[in-house]
């Protein structure tokens, strides 16, 4: 643990507590009790009214009337690091449950989950043990490994160094250096299997620091029969529509990919591709595969 988690510790413990004796701090965070008192020294310092008393009845105490300073943090700032806290909890990282408990009684606030997000699918496994596993390798400073599979179904395995979990068109991925391929890539965690943290160390060298993947943009333009645009609007974000008698005219940028075809030939006969031209002959021939299955 280090010094500023034996800090947030130590001041926890004494609100919960009222006092503690610098052995049992000493025994609990596994360190000497030279190291606990040099820490309620560092807290004194920084204007924390921690004091030691002597006799049978001593220890370590805090005012019973402190909480964190609003030259600190005010109490704007308090209610927004609680909130932002529990939104990751949300989001099924629960290990930052415990520190959101931590803060609040160090706060002396009281908090009430209130969000709840689930970024999984229905009929599959989320992805939080994944997102844990990762997290705690990018913490420990380790590469991960894992077998990926493409979109094409081919299995490779993969060493990566984690540089940054993003959530982006309703999947999460892992952007990181890759070990076998020697540049920096984006895997979505769904297409993961067999993960683990690896013996190897990753390097800050290889990280880019300010990461983002860059997605290329493609101009759509198609018609939609008018009983399905709000289901066009719910969905896609940045639409230009201009409405007619039977159908509604959308024209707007999307991320280019194999998505764009599958989620429009999800609507059937209700859309029709007016540009790309490629994206329309690629529609073209999907359905026409259709035919040959069923008719």
């Amino acid at each position: 643990m280090n010094s500023l988690s034996r800090l947030f510790y130590i001041m926890h413990y004494l609100t919960m507590h009222n006092k503690a004796k610098a052995t049992l701090l000493a025994e609990q965070l596994e360190v000497s009790t030279r190291t606990i008192y040099r820490d309620i020294d560092t807290l004194s310092a920084l204007g924390f009214p921690v004091y030691s008393q002597s006799g049978r009845d001593g220890g370590i105490r805090l005012l019973d009337t402190h909480h964190l300073s609003a030259t600190f943090v005010d109490d704007d700032e308090q209610d927004q690091i609680i909130l932002a806290l529990q939104n990751l909890a949300a989001t099924n990282l629960k290990s930052v449950t415990p520190l959101v408990n931590k803060l609040s009684s160090l706060f002396k606030k009281q908090v009430e989950q209130w969000i709840d997000i689930d970024f999984s699918t229905w009929g599959r496994e989320d992805e939080a043990n994944a997102i844990g596993l990762i997290t705690k390798a990018k913490n420990q400073k380790k590469c991960v490994i894992f077998t990926y599979i493409n979109s094409k179904g081919n299995k490779t395995s993969r060493e990566v160094m984690p540089n940054k979990l993003i959530f982006k068109q309703n999947a999460w991925y892992l952007a990181g250096y890759c070990c076998v391929r020697k540049m920096t890539l984006l895997f979505k965690l769904k297409r993961m299997t067999e993960l683990a943290v690896s013996e190897n160390d990753l390097d800050d060298v290889y990280l880019i620091k300010d990461y983002q993947p860059e997605f290329t943009k493609v101009y759509l333009e198609f018609k939609v029969r008018n009983d399905k645009i709000h289901q066009i609007q719910e969905d896609l974000l940045a639409i230009e529509t201009e409405s007619f008698t039977d159908y509604t005219k959308v024209k707007t940028w999307q991320v280019e990919g194999s998505w764009l075809a599958s989620y429009l030939l999800s609507f059937g006969s209700a859309v029709e591709v007016v540009r790309p031209i490629e994206l329309k002959e690629k529609i073209k021939e999907e359905i026409t595969k259709i035919n040959q299955i069923y008719f």
